[in-house]
């Protein structure tokens, strides 16, 4: 197995200006001390609650924001050590699928000239060669060619997110970012625009990393899942270990919340997270989700939990283990 991608205590820091003069600048810490691997061909699920730090991780990756420290390596050489030429060269190969499919898309152009543009951009082809290629897009995430010249509000969410998913596809990129992109859709539209990534998946070997705050569909379409909490992971395992041994307390709330349609067994699940998730700006101290954790130690308030393999392959960020 190759790896595609590494990242090593990557962190994400921004800068917020107070409202007052005599205020000083607080810190956000979206991403703090981040690190996994991506394997080549595997879709990595990231899961957790609004607000914990997935979609900034997403963008930090394809260096849609900048990062504060750590590295990123995409087939060995650190994106950020890229200069502008080669950082444009990278990007054909790196493409983002983006959560909302009605700001994404230019309400002002049509679809043919949205998804001719990278190709434009790139120089992928000749005129004649760009047109035949969106095409040929089109009819491949299952829109028919003829729509190309319609605009983006002649379409329905599923539509437009197709279309998203299309000029991703454009410069045959072999690694995905989805940044939330089902979250925004009904249910049965959710379904078929997960299977379009599975079929797709299927016929490139594309990699993805998938990003979403709904559990099962995390665990629908990834291979591994990490469990991220206010910035950092909590958890991170095969989705079957995941699924059948979740170790950290805020991946069993998780689970806990997941509706089953089999009523046994409810009497025994764990209770439901009580409260909000802390400010990113004004974590706790020790372990961020001991205001929450019905496990809490003394230790846990004082120091944050290692990273600790406690399986084959299942790691946890946890003082109970």
């Amino acid at each position: 197995m190759k790896r595609l991608l590494e990242v090593k205590d990557l962190r994400t820091h921004f800068t917020i200006r107070p409202e007052n003069i005599n205020e000083k600048k607080a810190i956000l810490k979206a991403v703090d001390g981040v690190s996994f691997d991506i394997i080549e061909g595997e879709i990595l699920g990231i899961v957790g609650e609004s607000g914990c730090g997935k979609s900034t991780l997403g963008r930090t990756i394809l260096r849609l924001e900048e990062k504060t420290e750590g590295l990123v390596k995409y087939r060995g050489r650190d994106l950020y050590e890229l200069n502008a030429s080669q950082l444009k060269e990278a990007r054909t190969s790196m493409q983002m699928i983006f959560q909302d499919p009605y700001s994404s898309l230019n309400p002002r152009k049509k679809i043919s000239s949205l998804l001719e543009q990278p190709l434009r951009i790139h120089k992928a082809g000749t005129r004649l060669e760009i047109q035949d290629k969106v095409e040929s897009l089109l009819d491949e995430i299952g829109l028919n060619p003829k729509y190309k010249n319609r605009f983006p509000h002649q379409f329905s969410g599923g539509q437009r997110q197709r279309i998203g998913i299309a000029r991703a596809l454009a410069l045959e990129p072999e690694f995905i970012v989805c940044d939330e992109a089902v979250s925004a859709l009904d249910v049965s539209v959710q379904a078929q625009i997960l299977n379009l990534l599975l079929d797709l998946q299927d016929r490139y070997n594309f990699t993805y990393l998938f990003i979403a705050h709904d559990l099962a569909v995390v665990e629908f379409i990834s291979q591994r899942i990490m469990v991220m909490y206010l910035g950092r992971i909590v958890e991170f395992a095969d989705k079957n270990e995941l699924k059948g041994n979740h170790l950290h307390p805020y991946t069993q709330a998780l689970f806990s919340a997941f509706p089953s349609a089999d009523p046994r067994g409810r009497e025994n699940r764990k209770p439901i997270l009580m409260g909000d998730v802390p400010s990113p700006i004004n974590p706790p101290g020790g372990c961020h989700f001991h205001p929450r954790c019905p496990f809490k130690k003394d230790i846990c308030m004082k120091e944050y939990p290692e990273m600790k393999e406690v399986a084959p392959g299942h790691f946890t960020a946890c003082h109970l283990y």
